[in-house]
């Protein structure tokens, strides 16, 4: 896959976050693994994940994703209020590109 889009998933009340981090780097790993043997143009792979922040008492999801993902081998990087629509962006989501280190 070129894109990985993922909105509301990271809701620790009702899945664990390690499955999600988990299918989103096995994901990035087989299209790099696929544009290896194919030889294609460099297209870097990412994963596009929108987070609605939402009070957890064990842990901050959002700490724990970054945990999971470094783990991995895997950047997340927030992308900056400026840089999303101001219309459609509000403080409490989020947008994160993930791609491999």
């Amino acid at each position: 896959f070129n894109f990985i889009i993922v909105a509301d998933c990271v809701l620790p009340k009702l899945y664990p976050i390690a499955p999600l981090v988990q299918a989103i780097d096995e994901c990035l790993a087989t299209k790099q693994d696929q544009q290896q043997e194919e030889e294609e143009e460099e297209v870097i792979p990412m994963a596009i994940v929108s987070y609605e922040h939402r009070y957890y008492p064990e842990y901050d999801p959002r700490t724990k994703f970054q945990e999971l993902a470094v783990q991995r081998n895997l950047q997340v990087e927030k992308v900056p209020m400026e840089e999303m629509d101001p219309v459609y962006s509000v403080q409490d989501i989020e947008l994160w590109i993930v791609t491999r280190q």
